[in-house]
């Protein structure tokens, strides 16, 4: 899910940063209408399309709302190839790229920092989301950490949760995000100030 929609909104970001075309900005004015939408107000309409196609209570069905794009991913991306410099491009079209190539050859390579940030960041909000999961979720099959913590919390409800039990599990959920930040740390932070060139 994760490394779907940072290639897609990949695609899109260049769309908007480099190529030239009709409505350019009036589109990208849209996108950034979306961050201004409350995630909350996606839901209902969200839960709808999920079970019309049938895919209530699938892994499937959670990931599909966000698998393809974001509007802050688009915006983010789109503001590093904006700084990437026109002579670059302009030299490799001279040699012969097409503007795919340029893309995957060239643009790609460039931006592995902020690429690599926002999945981290996709990737650790992917992980923590519980309150889409919960409506989609109903049985074990589909159900993911964030929600079993939660129904794990409520099962003894009369005695009181098992403490010692939930804050391992509740570790447990938070490691990986621990080893990714740590892995990735430098490049995270080398990202806040990206240039188009190294």
């Amino acid at each position: 899910m994760t490394a779907g929609q940072v290639f897609f909104s990949a695609m899109a970001a260049y769309a908007f940063a480099r190529l030239k075309w009709r409505l350019r900005s009036a589109v990208f004015a849209i996108f950034l209408a979306g961050l201004m939408v409350p995630a909350i107000f996606t839901f209902l309409p969200n839960f709808v399309l999920i079970k019309e196609l049938h895919m209530i209570d699938t892994l499937i069905g959670i990931a599909l709302p966000s698998m393809l794009i974001s509007p802050f991913a688009i915006f983010f991306l789109r503001q590093f190839f904006a700084t990437i410099p026109n002579e670059i491009e302009e030299a490799a079209l001279i040699d012969g790229a097409s503007k795919v190539g340029i893309f995957f050859r060239l643009v790609m390579p460039m931006s592995a920092a902020p690429i690599t940030t926002l999945a981290v960041l996709t990737y650790i909000t992917s992980w923590n989301d519980y309150f889409w999961p919960l409506m989609v979720s109903y049985t074990d099959r589909s159900r993911v950490l964030t929600v079993a913590l939660a129904v794990f919390k409520s099962q003894t409800p009369n005695t009181g949760p098992d403490w010692a039990g939930l804050m391992a599990a509740t570790l447990v959920a938070a490691l990986p995000m621990l080893v990714l930040f740590l892995v990735f740390a430098r490049r995270i932070v080398n990202s806040i100030g990206f240039s188009g060139i190294k």
